[in-house]
């Protein structure tokens, strides 16, 4: 999976660099329209006159890092478990020639496992014991971007100040991935500072990112940009359940599960290691907190209380009974189907 840009050692954003030839031609321009249609991807929290609150790029695929964390810590901890105990209870039956195995268990093998033991919890703790998301706030009237930092703070500059890209990114086995990556630039207008997606899509093409930077752009840009947005926000493409709550559990897997939706039985084999990612993700917002925006940002993005544009995830029209069940279904299989095969496995190998 994609995490780019988590802020963790390589794969952080760089910043404190000047800007590369690859930006300046592939910047987004807030004037020109692209003939496209435009798409916000399951990214929007809420949406009114004032602003429009995006999710961070990490969300659509939470739960991926608790699963294989704990996938593969589980896995270790049991052969560590096995070097350890043959180290203290076997090696008094090895012949005197073979005195280095005791060396190389202590010194090498079981050292080894701990290492990767650890990246195993590093993995689950990226996800859990943080925050559920980290939203943006783009703001029509004051042209602000507030911007929910990993570490809690908030960033807030100012939208016409942001070098907005097209960027890609490299991640083994995900191969090359696109976003929509704003900068905020040094008074040089040439070294960038910071970083953040602006939003993300699932899929990480190029044509789906464009098509989300200009539904970004028409509501900040355009003057019927409010109306054009909030036509968008409907069955197909509803609110994130997000403001003022946690997601549920019913919508975790649905969320995890969705990007097969149209495949009922590519959803069902999927499930098989989907259904432990929506798991995952579950733990993830069960252990993590639920980011607040200060005062000072709720009072500079205060909404008129007769607003005919707002909307936000308690307007959702509610799942259908095909895409509430037939999910709760692949997930239940999933579980259960996944399970059996891990268990016929070890019994075939014991045998």
């Amino acid at each position: 999976m994609d995490y780019a840009g988590l802020d963790v050692r390589n794969i952080r954003y760089p910043i404190n660099r000047p800007l590369t030839e690859e930006e300046r031609e592939n910047e987004f321009s807030r004037a020109t329209r692209l003939d496209i249609e435009p798409n916000n991807y399951l990214s929007i929290i809420k949406c009114n006159s004032t602003f429009m609150e995006l999710v961070d790029r990490w969300y659509s695929i939470k739960g991926f890092n608790v699963w294989l964390g704990a996938m593969t810590g589980a896995i270790l901890l049991w052969l560590v478990s096995l070097v350890m105990w043959a180290m203290l209870f076997d090696t008094g039956k090895l012949d005197p020639d073979e005195w280095w195995v005791p060396w190389v268990g202590w010194g090498v093998l079981i050292p080894m496992g701990l290492f990767f033991l650890s990246g195993s919890v590093w993995l689950v703790r990226s996800e859990c014991f943080r925050w559920t998301h980290y939203p943006m706030r783009l703001n029509r009237k004051t042209r602000q971007v507030h911007v929910f930092r990993q570490d809690g703070t908030v960033l807030t500059t100012p939208w016409d100040d942001l070098f907005i890209v097209l960027a890609n990114s490299t991640t083994p086995p995900i191969g090359k991935t696109f976003d929509l990556r704003a900068h905020v630039l040094a008074e040089d207008r040439q070294t960038v500072l910071e970083s953040f997606s602006l939003g993300y899509v699932l899929t990480g093409d190029e044509d789906s990112t464009r098509k989300l930077w200009e539904f970004i752009r028409r509501y900040m840009e355009e003057p019927d940009g409010v109306g054009q947005a909030f036509e968008q926000l409907g069955p197909l493409d509803p609110c994130l359940p997000l403001d003022g709550r946690k997601e549920g559990w019913g919508w975790g897997i649905f969320r995890t599960l969705a990007t097969s939706i149209h495949w009922p039985l590519l959803q069902l084999v999927s499930s098989l290691v989907f259904s432990w990612v929506a798991l995952g993700r579950g733990v993830a917002m069960i252990t993590s907190k639920q980011p607040q925006w200060p005062a000072e940002v709720e009072a500079a993005n205060a909404v008129e209380p007769n607003d005919p544009y707002q909307r936000n995830w308690r307007g959702n029209p509610p799942l259908t009974a095909w895409q509430k069940y037939w999910t709760a279904f692949c997930f239940v299989a999933g579980i259960i189907g996944s399970s059996w095969i891990l268990w016929w496995v070890i019994r075939s190998a014991s045998e």
